[in-house]
């Protein structure tokens, strides 16, 4: 049975998450206004969120490992002090530099928090829980999504950039402070295997492990496009292609979110009781992703509010379904290599975020150039994440027959795990 300690360290530990992903997500609807403060173009601030989330993408097997090796609470406490002396960074930068430093620390930080999570929902949860607790996992972060949308809109406009980022700094430090403290690694001292093995053994078997790429191909695609759209180009794309105001923009992305949220228990509830679904749940979202961002990139502007809000909201919902890679990732792969296999489909998402982000903001940049219509150049720029999302989409359903299929270690038959 599940014990009220194990809801509450876990609870501990993704109220860090959220804090990791409002960071994260912070520029959806400050984006305009860091360009007016840095002097940036739309490749500068491209270049902010892949330069957080190359070194989220990069650290994400390290911090798997070390989820594995020295336990989630020493983990979680580096990332939470790395994000608030990010955040304080860059709340008070005027200059370019000073801010990219901070979200580099920022994205360094955030590398640390979500594998970490999953790593405390696997020493204190039964396995048959931890495709719910896993999307429970992704709506908390949602909620910190959902306040780096509107409400950060608000602070930015009532207080100003300063205030807002030095007071998310000072929340983070605080939590960080409380995570030191009274976090646990599990139940008891056994909870936490030490893999014997070096991690580059763990690391080329959780890679050989053809369910543990059907689910970095189930993060990329899913996550990776719901990531592109809410970190950065979803504000500009729906001022100047879809004809919004600012503060219309930030409800749209908060649409988006909400579809995140909301959708993230019904498809973990769904996996926890029936495993069997995972598979195909993924792959019709990898189809609405698609379906999805071909109509933002098609259909002219401005789509009415009733359409547009539909179709965002689905963007979202299909983001959430990629909570279920972490699922898909852990019962692929033995014990021992639960952190690894993460961090590997942790990379998928954020890759595709950080090669999108940036080729769209260039394409963008080079269409106004050549005197291409803006929201026609908006849009077009949006074929980038749409060709990832097809290739992404192709190469999960080549694996779909792998999705939660323990492959043997080292030798032998494969075996379903649930």
């Amino acid at each position: 049975m599940t014990t009220a300690r194990a809801w509450s360290m876990w609870g501990l530990g993704a109220l860090c998450y959220l804090t990791a992903l409002f960071h994260r997500m912070s520029l959806s609807v400050a984006g305009l206004t860091a360009q007016e403060r840095f002097a940036i173009d739309a490749t500068g601030l491209a270049v902010f969120s892949v330069v957080q989330l190359v070194l989220y993408a990069v650290l994400q097997v390290p911090a798997g490992a070390a989820a594995d090796r020295f336990g989630p609470r020493k983990s979680l406490a580096l990332g939470m002090a790395l994000m608030a002396a990010g955040s304080i960074v860059f709340a008070v930068a005027t200059a370019y530099p000073a801010a990219m430093a901070g979200r580099a620390l920022i994205g360094a930080g955030d590398a640390f928090l979500f594998v970490n999570v999953l790593r405390l929902a696997h020493n204190w949860f039964p396995g048959h829980r931890y495709a719910l607790v896993a999307a429970l996992t992704g709506m908390i972060g949602g909620l910190g999504q959902l306040i780096a949308t509107a409400p950060l809109a608000a602070l930015l406009t009532g207080f100003g950039w300063t205030p807002a980022f030095l007071a998310a700094g000072v929340i983070t430090a605080v939590l960080l402070v409380a995570a030191a403290l009274a976090l646990r690694d599990g139940p008891s001292a056994a909870a936490r295997t030490v893999p014997e093995e070096p991690l580059r053994v763990s690391l080329r078997h959780a890679w050989r492990n053809r369910g543990t790429r059907h689910a970095m191909w189930t993060h990329f695609t899913l996550m990776g496009a719901f990531v592109t759209f809410t970190a950065v180009l979803g504000q500009p794309y729906l001022v100047h292609a879809q004809g919004r105001t600012p503060a219309a923009a930030g409800a749209l992305l908060t649409v988006v979110v909400a579809g995140f949220v909301l959708f993230g228990t019904v498809a973990g509830q769904l996996a926890s009781r029936r495993p069997g679904v995972r598979g195909p749940l993924v792959a019709s979202a990898a189809v609405v992703t698609v379906l999805c961002w071909a109509v933002l990139i098609v259909v002219p502007g401005p789509v009415p509010t009733p359409v547009l809000g539909p179709v965002l909201f689905l963007v979202g919902a299909a983001g959430a379904v990629s909570m279920l890679a972490f699922d898909l990732a852990r019962s692929a792969n033995h014990g021992h290599q639960a952190g690894v296999a993460s961090g590997v489909a942790n990379m998928g998402g954020f890759t595709f975020a950080v090669v999108a982000e940036l080729a769209a903001g260039l394409l963008l940049d080079e269409l106004l150039r050549h005197g291409v219509d803006g929201p026609l150049a908006y849009r077009l720029s949006f074929l980038v994440a749409l060709a990832m999302a097809l290739t992404g989409t192709a190469r999960l359903l080549m694996l779909h027959r792998h999705a939660g299929v323990r492959s043997p270690h080292p030798g032998g038959v494969p075996e379903p795990a649930a």
